[in-house]
């Protein structure tokens, strides 16, 4: 067992050429473990690990899969930590502080390429204190030859991870010059993470079309994903052998499908939205209303900015919603006033920014081309923004974002069990809710169907199974018994 030292692994992590959300990830599981061993008094080593691995299974009742990517990082964490030992194993040994070895062994690894990165010199131990860390000291104990619970730790997961990286960066290179949202650049990459884990192959110029096939059946009979999921898994695939490699994958012949599971959505009564209503204050409760009022869905409602708000004719204008569709939505009379008080504040937040010259909000490349300057105008800025500034995670630029989704989720989450409410209630039930009740109200199935944004009226009709009076004028036999 040799203890070696890494203090600014999180910064070395930050510095490699994997995606952000990939870094963002692998931080939080790193955190955990290194969180875990202090609480355990261990080290960080091969058996310490394994450890951890196991009672986070057991804790979570976490699938294999969700197992996997909690190995990935600890995985990258001792390939790194085989790698850097020779070369500061002296240094080790001691503080060293602004020692020549020191200075050797602070080589950020995300600035080499290829084997180089794992070869150069890098300390592995947590950040010292103040660096948002865990101050647990890594004592590595290094595998020289062999496999363990992890996988061979030799140059060959150097050159793996590095040939994957590289595929990723390729596939989001096509996907951003084709203007595809973020989220979908997400979906798809993770896509094809899963399947070069499922898959084995090591670079995706080697797809073939029995491991697509392999892969899809993998997600309908142990992964047992929606039928919805499978979908778009055949499609990052497709569009990633086709457009990223341009491969000609063929018939990928007859998969297992998954099943088509037909949910009836959750919705509250207008007694109970309410109750829910009350749980609600601020920002979050103006958030929810907006979002019942005009039946957006979450991402519509975050995206909205000070432009499509029309106050005068009671609307709110949804652009660019799913489909890549615009529509307008109804706007109740009851939020004008509140919302006109929070322009207000969000306009204080705009001018600030002005002052301190931070970038504009982030707008569609295009927009971004044909207007340079739009970013900073009062009718682009978001109508919900964050009171934090971020990283645009495509340009890497600091500048306010709008509120994250979670951070809504989660508050609709918490007032839903505050209400007493036994249903599941999320950001969708008031979607849900807002259209059952236009139709409890008489209000005509492709006029809802307009208001909600949906292609096909058989989407809308799944409210119909949910009206508080089904059918027309539908009584349960037992009424009239």
């Amino acid at each position: 067992m040799k203890i070696i030292q890494f203090p600014r692994w999180a910064e070395v992590l930050s510095a490699s050429d994997f995606p952000q959300q990939t870094i963002e990830s692998y931080k939080v599981t790193l955190r955990w473990y290194l969180g875990w061993c202090h609480r355990m008094s261990v080290g960080c080593s091969v058996q310490s690990a394994r450890d951890f691995i196991d009672w986070a299974r057991d804790e979570k009742q976490a699938n294999d899969w969700v197992v996997e990517r909690w190995r990935e990082p600890i995985r990258w964490f001792f390939v790194m930590a085989k790698a850097q030992t020779a070369p500061c194993a002296e240094f080790t040994s001691g503080s060293g502080s602004g020692s020549e070895g020191e200075s050797d062994c602070a080589v950020a690894g995300g600035a080499l390429k290829g084997t180089d990165r794992l070869r150069s010199s890098v300390r592995l131990c947590s950040p010292e204190p103040g660096d948002g860390e865990a101050n647990v000291c890594a004592t590595a104990e290094v595998v020289t030859a062999g496999r363990d619970g992890y996988g061979a730790l030799n140059d060959t997961d150097g050159e793996r991870m590095e040939a994957r990286t590289e595929d990723e960066t390729a596939i989001l290179k096509v996907m951003r010059r084709r203007g595809m949202a973020l989220t979908t650049e997400r979906s798809y990459v993770r896509t094809y993470r899963d399947f070069v884990k499922q898959s084995g192959v090591s670079r995706g110029a080697e797809m073939k079309a029995e491991q697509v096939r392999s892969f899809l059946d993998y997600l309908a009979m142990e992964r047992e994903v929606s039928s919805s999921t499978q979908k778009v898994a055949l499609n990052a695939l497709v569009f990633v052998a086709k457009s990223v490699f341009e491969l000609k994958l063929g018939d990928i012949g007859k998969f297992v499908r998954a099943k088509n599971r037909k949910k009836i959505p959750v919705v509250m009564s207008k007694a109970e939205t309410r109750l829910f209503f009350a749980e609600l204050e601020g920002e979050k409760l103006l958030m929810a209303q907006l979002q019942y009022s005009a039946g957006l869905r979450v991402s519509e409602l975050l995206r909205l900015r000070v432009k499509d708000l029309d106050l005068e004719r009671n609307q709110v204008v949804v652009r660019s919603g799913k489909g890549g569709k615009d529509r307008v939505a109804p706007l109740s009379e009851k939020l004008i006033g509140a919302l006109q008080r929070h322009l207000v504040e969000i306009r204080e937040l705009f001018e600030q920014d002005l002052a301190a010259n931070l970038p504009g909000v982030y707008l569609p490349q295009a927009l971004a081309r044909k207007y340079k300057n739009a970013g900073k105008e009062w009718r682009w800025q978001w109508l919900w923004p964050s009171r934090v500034i971020s990283k645009d995670p495509r340009s890497g630029l600091q500048r306010r974002h709008h509120v994250l989704p979670r951070v809504y989720q989660a508050a609709v989450r918490r007032a839903g069990l505050k209400a007493g409410l036994t249903k599941h209630i999320t950001t969708h039930t008031l979607r849900h809710s807002f259209a059952t009740h236009l139709l409890e109200d008489g209000v005509d199935i492709r006029t809802v169907q307009d208001l909600l944004g949906h292609a096909s009226v058989e989407t809308t009709q799944v409210y119909l199974h949910v009206m508080q009076k089904p059918g027309v004028g539908v009584r349960s036999p037992l009424d009239s018994l």
